[in-house]
């Protein structure tokens, strides 16, 4: 997209002395989670020249809403039982998998592993994915596999917490982790971001890495050898995001690449707007793009509807991944500024190939927000969590209840 100035991985690098053997580094870490020195030290150049700020990723031009939304309806229609049919056919054989973000630092969270957190009734965020997936094996009578992306912050934790709670009634076997690559933290200077201890500072470079580290992992051949044909994707903390039959099978019959659940846009109490993702039609087609993408000028309600990130994907079209851009994003570290490149999924509907199509076809569906079909309950805090813990138990269970009368008939 010619509107922003995005760090690739392809860049050349500006200067390779960044590391040495400087013990403020961590060279295990950085050589176990595939630190892209070159990437660094481009990102570090771009930062110290100016070329690069929280400006440069915003788009311009006219951009407008995406209109032709399909609004997902649960009656009894011929389109709902038909997606129904389809989601439940390949549930039925085998042919989906769930994949789990579960590599964020969750920092307003206390900076813990929010997977292993305790929701309710001593299962934790993690846990209640697992029961979503177990429980559907069990309707559906095959086997789905749980992809989880860990990152160095959550990687140990996740794996221990697995452990000490026998894999909440999975088969070791079924659970799967790959890991997101890590990077360093920098200055707004572009200098590396060192904290109070006078050690490095680092972060995972957003989920957008899916697509890459899905390969080098391994995991994306082995699905395929088990006859994986469909990725469902959602975050770690938003447990609404639970396996939908209806919406697998919507995704099946619309033919496209790739499916985004948005919601509409609200208020807050405070009469404040979501804030987040969302499709547009930007240089002539529908895109889905992050938030602090769009214009500030632009109004609040000028688009009605935010991505969840919640997603679905057709395993064979990601047979080719390409790099994502990875945008200045600055985030509070102890109290100071501190710079990173994130890739973040969404904008895999903004790549284009060398013919001008997009690399992967786009569906768009509007789903219930909150209800017993809900989809979408974000925990980004303790006082979220606090606030919505009630909320989150009745949506698991109406829902659970929900779907198997939906197999039942």
């Amino acid at each position: 997209m010619g509107s922003s100035n995005p760090i690739n991985s392809e860049s050349e690098p500006a200067w390779i002395e960044l590391l040495g053997n400087d013990p403020r580094f961590d060279q295990k870490l950085l050589s176990d989670f595939c630190f892209d020195t070159s990437l660094c030290n481009e990102q570090m150049h771009a930062v110290s020249e100016c070329r690069i700020d929280s400006r440069s990723a915003v788009v311009v031009g006219p951009i407008e809403p995406v209109q032709d939304i399909l609004e997902i309806s649960y009656d009894r229609s011929r389109s709902a039982l038909s997606a129904y049919e389809a989601g439940a056919q390949a549930l039925s054989l085998g042919q989906v998998a769930v994949l789990v973000l579960n590599g964020g630092l969750a920092t307003r969270f206390g900076g813990v592993v929010k997977g292993t957190v305790d929701v309710f009734d001593n299962q934790s965020f993690l846990g209640l994915k697992i029961t979503d997936v177990t429980r559907a094996c069990d309707l559906f009578g095959a086997n789905i596999p749980l992809v989880v992306m860990n990152s160095f912050a959550t990687r140990s934790q996740t794996a221990l917490h697995l452990q000490s709670h026998d894999y909440f009634g999975m088969r070791p076997d079924q659970v799967l982790s790959f890991d997101q690559s890590v990077s360093i933290r920098l200055q707004e200077n572009g200098n590396p971001f060192f904290g109070g201890d006078g050690l490095a500072r680092y972060y995972a470079p957003g989920h957008g890495e899916f697509f890459q580290r899905l390969h080098v992992s391994g995991i994306f051949d082995r699905l395929l050898q088990q006859g994986i044909r469909y990725l469902t994707f959602s975050n770690i903390d938003n447990l609404g995001a639970s396996i939908d039959p209806l919406l697998i099978g919507n995704h099946i019959l619309s033919g496209r690449d790739m499916t985004v659940e948005v919601v509409r846009k609200t208020r807050n109490a405070l009469g404040e707007w979501d804030v987040g993702g969302a499709p547009i039609i930007f240089e002539n087609r529908a895109q889905v793009i992050e938030g602090f993408r769009l214009p500030s000028s632009l109004a609040p309600d000028a688009l009605p509807d935010f991505q969840t990130n919640n997603m679905y994907f057709t395993l064979s079209a990601l047979k080719t991944p390409p790099t994502l851009p990875r945008y200045f994003v600055t985030k509070q570290i102890e109290g100071r500024p501190s710079v990173g490149f994130e890739a973040i999924t969404c904008e895999a509907t903004c790549i284009v190939r060398s013919s001008g199509e997009p690399w992967l076809s786009l569906n768009i569906v509007r789903v219930p927000r909150s209800g017993p079909r809900g989809r979408f309950f974000p925990v980004k805090s303790r006082e979220d969590l606090n606030s919505m813990r009630d909320e989150i138990r009745t949506r698991i269970q109406q829902g659970w209840a929900l779907r198997q009368k939906d197999t039942n008939g």
